[in-house]
């Protein structure tokens, strides 16, 4: 897990369990990430809002979408079975519960694996190394001293036109309109932006507050 603080600071976290599943593990992120924003927050009080990246729809929807039903409906999900991985979810839970005493909202973002994003790529080779009990070197310092790019992975000279959505808390990246489209149209509250540059992308992401 990467922390990127508003003051400009990389922290490197990993860890491991003997039994466990890939969505476990990216819970455990997520969870772990929650802790240090709040232990942050309480010292400081740097931000108001926290920027979620993560490859894993499987935690996103859950974190964004399902868990407070989940739990009012006795942790039974819409078929009535039984929810996975209950005592990561109300521990999750728990922590939203705590990070909104502090007025912290959370905004997610849904990348694909391997696809080329750096910080999400330094996630994986951290995940690895833990995994396998190899050795790991884990930063902490100075954003300007850190070697991978924690934004997208485009480059002003690289960057291709691309149509941001933000729906339900959920921040999205299309290829194409249509794809933009579907994604938001009926969706009340939905916003939606075509951007051509990094600052543009920067711009309209600072405007929704992200």
């Amino acid at each position: 897990m990467i922390l990127v603080t508003p003051d400009d600071r990389v922290l490197e976290f990993g860890g491991n369990e003997t039994e466990t599943t890939n969505n476990r593990m990216e819970m455990m992120g997520f969870y772990r990430g929650l802790q240090e924003v709040y232990k942050l927050e309480k010292k400081k009080h740097l931000s108001t809002a926290i920027h979620f990246i993560s490859d894993s729809k499987y935690v996103i929807d859950g974190a964004s979408k399902y868990v407070a039903n989940w739990s009012r409906n006795a942790w039974r999900t819409s078929t009535g079975s039984e929810v996975k991985n209950q005592d990561l979810w109300e521990k999750i839970l728990k922590g939203f519960t705590e990070l909104k005493k502090l007025r912290m909202k959370i905004a997610y973002e849904l990348v694909k694996g391997h696809s080329g994003h750096d910080a999400n790529e330094r996630c994986d080779q951290i995940a690895v190394a833990f995994c396998k009990d190899e050795p790991v070197e884990l930063f902490i310092g100075e954003l300007s001293d850190y070697p991978v790019s924690v934004g997208t992975h485009q480059n002003v000279e690289e960057f291709k036109t691309t149509y941001l959505s933000y729906v339900d808390g959920v921040l999205s990246r299309h290829s194409t309109w249509d794809e933009c489209q579907k994604a938001t149209i009926g969706k009340s509250g939905a916003k939606y932006k075509k951007v051509t540059n990094t600052k543009e992308e920067r711009d309209t992401l600072k405007l929704w507050g992200l």
